[in-house]
């Protein structure tokens, strides 16, 4: 049975090592960042640097305020090579450039199709599922339905779909945990974070996000747009 204060180190040696140094973890995917200098990265990074302080700390590898952002659709990883992982047009044995250049000419004429901005906003305490991770839900029935749809069509337009497509959980990531916990700090750790996301980011209101962006990374600390989804030109 799934419990939230069983935190599994699923990023250990892959994405940070137990250290917290980045290691390298390249691949592509469809996002919204957060910009910078504006009251919600603000607000993050006041969370994370709040953190820095718990007893806790010291099991996180912190991520630069540059680097946050909402995944909008998960694309690739180097590492990740099985169906529904990669498209299924594209060779397993594919290189990562190959397949992001392939993924970028179909995106390229992928009408975004819904309105803008994504608007979303902080989920409740109970719904806070992962140390690290400040989750996030539609602002309404209206974005969800719209979210949903997008999601549908890329996965459709990229042959992508995670076993988790239909359960995604939108999030915005400012540290990743890489030194085991027990339960009982695993829950203090949530009821902080829930509380600091409570306290500097649900006053802002709603998260408005712009188009996504199509995306590649090395690893964790910086994702390079290529180019936004954009609303495409019809004939009549």
């Amino acid at each position: 049975m799934f419990s939230k204060y069983h935190q599994p180190l699923v990023h250990l040696n892959q994405k940070f090592d137990a250290h917290g140094n980045v290691l390298r973890f390249p691949g592509n995917t469809l996002l919204c960042h957060v910009p910078l200098f504006t009251p919600l990265s603000d607000a993050l990074t006041a969370v994370r640097d709040r953190i820095r302080t718990s007893p806790h700390a010291g099991a996180l590898a912190m991520l630069p305020p540059e680097s946050y952002h909402m995944t909008v659709f998960e694309g690739v990883t180097e590492r990740e090579r099985q169906r529904g992982s990669w498209p299924a047009d594209i060779p397993l044995n594919a290189t990562l450039d190959e397949c992001t250049n392939h993924m970028a000419g179909k995106l390229r004429t992928f009408d975004l199709g819904c309105t803008l901005p994504l608007r979303m906003k902080v989920a409740e305490a109970d719904a806070q599922l992962k140390i690290g991770a400040m989750s996030l839900i539609p602002a309404d029935a209206m974005e969800t339905r719209k979210l949903r749809e997008l999601r549908y069509r890329l996965a459709a337009l990229l042959g992508l779909r995670e076993s988790l497509h239909d359960n995604y959980v939108f999030h915005m990531t400012h540290s990743y945990l890489v030194k085991s916990i027990d339960q009982d700090e695993v829950r203090q750790a949530l009821t902080f974070h829930s509380d600091l996301y409570a306290e500097m980011v649900m006053p802002l209101g709603p998260i408005a996000l712009g188009a996504p962006e199509f995306c590649t990374f090395v690893d964790m600390r910086s994702f390079d747009n290529l180019f936004f989804l954009r609303h495409q030109e019809r004939g009549a």
